[in-house]
């Protein structure tokens, strides 16, 4: 019965019971997947100009496509693998990023990180006191991320751009 809490956090996610121990345990799978989707940022501009034109600009679109889906699962993984699932967190932040430095991805993967950082300390200090016991991270990040995409929706679409 002591695995049902630790469960339920793992489930809607958790930072208390992060240790050093674990974040070095993720970090060479962080920076690989960092790393490569860095390399490849100035073919992702590229590819939004469609399949057809990023081919003839000499973009092998198959192959930077599974890259940066292979770096950013890699990533994923790895964090979710520490923190849980902490939901919202990868729709909401691209999206404000987006709208703070444009849709150019050698700025808008950096302003990401630098913006996702931040938010995500703020929901765990959040959840950590807002009540007599702490709130999982999902539960807060959903609070935040659904009316923003309902704003979004309501706004036309305005922030995707």
């Amino acid at each position: 019965m002591d695995q049902l809490p630790a469960i339920t956090y793992w489930i809607h996610g958790s930072m208390t019971a992060i240790t050093r121990t674990e974040v070095m345990s993720i970090l060479p799978a962080v920076v690989v997947g960092v790393v490569s989707m860095v390399l490849l940022r100035w073919r992702v501009n590229v590819m939004t100009l469609g399949e057809d034109e990023a081919r003839s600009l000499g973009v092998d679109t198959r192959i930077v496509r599974l890259a940066l889906v292979a770096g950013a699962t890699l990533v994923t993984a790895a964090t979710v693998s520490v923190t849980g699932v902490v939901g919202w967190v990868g729709l909401i932040i691209p999206h404000i990023a987006r709208m703070l430095v444009g849709p150019d991805f050698r700025r808008l993967l950096p302003a990401s990180i630098i913006c996702g950082s931040p938010f995500l300390l703020v929901v765990d200090m959040l959840a950590r006191s807002i009540a007599s016991i702490e709130i999982p991270l999902g539960i807060l990040t959903a609070a935040v991320g659904a009316p923003y995409f309902l704003w979004l929706l309501i706004a036309g679409g305005k922030g995707w751009s």
